[in-house]
């Protein structure tokens, strides 16, 4: 019982039962206004609050009554032209660009469900017309203070995210362009499936099934099938992060040698789209590789200029045999007695022909540009060819050679005629730089063979004034070079033939106080 009924008892004697019926029903009506004062003060402050956010933010928020579109709220940092003169207009007109009638959500209550409540919000993006802004605007149906729906729309200024999606859009335009348009061959591989080939691409490879498979893939040539297969497996297991390499391709989808070019390739793994993927790029070098072999064959040629004394040397003394030979034999060749002498006579010529045409044979050999034609063989056979043909250049310049080859070297896989031009050129090297030294100074070059526990290693260590600083970052750079006549070509050349190879060439600490060479070159497994 409330106090002022308790009291109107007290006073009165009690109440009629008409005076305690509309007494009660006042009483009630005030509590039921109390409460909705409550309620309303509640939903105003939650309001407040929500409004006291967008204060802070770009954006602003609105309220508009869902049956007469009257604005009843506006608030925001970002409200373009408006100000609070427009609360209690009408929100279609404010809707610019002489837009007519009824906003669009009103009319069709789509913020509404079926039975008349608040539905879901609706999300949408506009361009506000009064300042040219982009608006990302999140509207849905409330509960005013006064109980009757309106409608809320939270509205965040989203340009500069569209200015950044533009500016995204026009740079993967123009990064597509330049794909699409570029001079290297760019292919995508996803869990074996091609998904992206560009133009030079398909040039070169032509256009291929999505799902690829290397092992049917014949475009490559025969011989390089097996490194461009290997190359593919590594990088798709994870062995390694990057391969580069170059083979011969045919083009077009036609196996003839009128279609078979070179190219240098590049695979590598990267993350796109989520996923993991081969990226493979690759390029024409057909001219780069006509033009190599040409200074292949001029560095060779180079090579044998500085050994012709010795070639010479090799030569002169059998002819010099032929010709004390033929002298004899005209004298006694008609004679009976002398037949044993004929027959030792012709023995010899043919040995001093013999020797004439191995190293004839041996200089065609070495001075042939030729494709790697690798065979399993020790290192030392090509070690000591190099050592037999530079042996009279060496004597020349007083030069004392220390050989150690290491007996039982495991084979590796060799062209035989190119690792002896890369010999060749390092012992010439050491000889030259070593030229210029004082008259009693030492000459020292030691040639060294040793196993590994993976291949083979060469060192080639002289007692010359060694590299200047500065020199050994670049000494296998082409067209770098030391010697007032030099091409710069040889050791860059020498260096490619050891990375066809599968090894490496570089420069060490040596043993001799000069420059020191060392080759390492993988055993093979045949």
């Amino acid at each position: 019982m409330t106090a002022g009924l308790l009291l109107a008892l007290l006073l009165g004697g009690g109440l009629g039962a008409g005076g305690a019926g509309w007494y009660f029903r006042r009483l009630l009506r005030r509590e039921r206004r109390e409460k909705q004062r409550q309620m309303e003060a509640a939903l105003r402050r939650q309001v407040d609050e929500v409004f006291a956010v967008f204060q802070a933010i770009d954006g602003g928020v609105y309220v508009a009554d869902m049956d007469t579109h009257e604005i009843l709220a506006l608030t925001g940092r970002d409200r373009g032209s408006f100000d609070a003169s427009v609360v209690g207009g009408k929100c279609y007109e404010q809707a610019g660009a002489g837009r007519p009638g009824p906003c669009l959500f009103c009319t069709n209550r789509i913020l509404l469900d079926t039975a008349g409540q608040p539905g879901p919000p609706v999300i949408r993006e506009f361009r506000n017309p009064w300042n040219n802004a982009w608006y990302l605007a999140i509207g849905r149906a409330i509960h005013w203070f006064d109980g009757r729906l309106v409608r809320m729309e939270i509205a965040i200024n989203i340009t500069e995210r569209k200015r950044a999606e533009e500016a995204l859009r026009r740079s993967e335009q123009n990064f597509r362009e330049l794909v699409e348009n570029s001079l290297v061959g760019i292919m995508l591989i996803q869990d074996g499936e091609i998904i992206f080939q560009n133009p030079e691409q398909q040039r070169l490879l032509g256009r291929l099934p999505r799902s690829f498979n290397l092992e049917e893939f014949t475009a490559v040539h025969p011989e390089d099938r097996g490194k461009v297969r290997e190359s593919y497996r590594k990088i798709s297991v994870g062995l390694a992060p990057q391969v580069d390499l170059d083979f011969r391709l045919y083009t077009g989808g036609r196996l003839d040698d009128t279609a078979l070019v070179w190219v240098y390739c590049r695979a590598r793994p990267i993350d796109f789209q989520g996923r993991k993927t081969v990226l493979i790029s690759m390029m024409e070098i057909t001219r780069i590789k006509e033009l190599e072999r040409l200074l292949r064959l001029q560095d060779r040629m180079s090579s044998l200029g500085r050994v012709a004394a010795g070639i010479a040397h090799e030569i002169r003394n059998p002819l010099s045999g032929i010709n004390i030979s033929l002298a004899t034999l005209r004298q006694i060749y008609d004679q009976p007695q002398h037949r044993g002498k004929v027959e030792d006579i012709f023995r010899r010529l043919a040995t001093a022909s013999g020797k004439i045409e191995a190293v004839v044979k041996r200089v065609m050999d070495f001075s042939k540009p030729g494709q790697l034609h690798p065979r399993a063989m020790s290192l030392n056979e090509p070690v000591s060819e190099a050592l037999e043909l530079a042996g009279v250049f060496l004597s020349k310049h007083r030069i004392g050679l220390e050989v150690e080859l290491a007996p039982s070297l495991p084979p590796c896989r060799l062209d035989p005629g190119q690792i002896e031009q890369v010999v060749l050129n390092l012992l010439t090297n050491s000889a030259e730089a070593m030229e210029n030294l004082p008259r009693e100074a030492v000459r020292r070059l030691k040639i060294t063979t040793r196993v590994l526990a993976d291949g083979v290693e060469l060192l080639v260590d002289d007692s010359g004034p060694g590299l200047a600083p500065g020199v050994q970052e670049k000494i296998m750079d082409p067209f770098f070079t030391t010697k007032p006549e030099g091409t710069g070509i040889g050791l860059n050349i020498s260096h490619r033939i050891i990375n066809d190879h599968g090894g490496s060439l570089e420069t060490c600490a040596g043993k001799l106080g000069g420059a020191c060479f060392r080759i390492y070159l993988p055993a093979s497994a045949v």
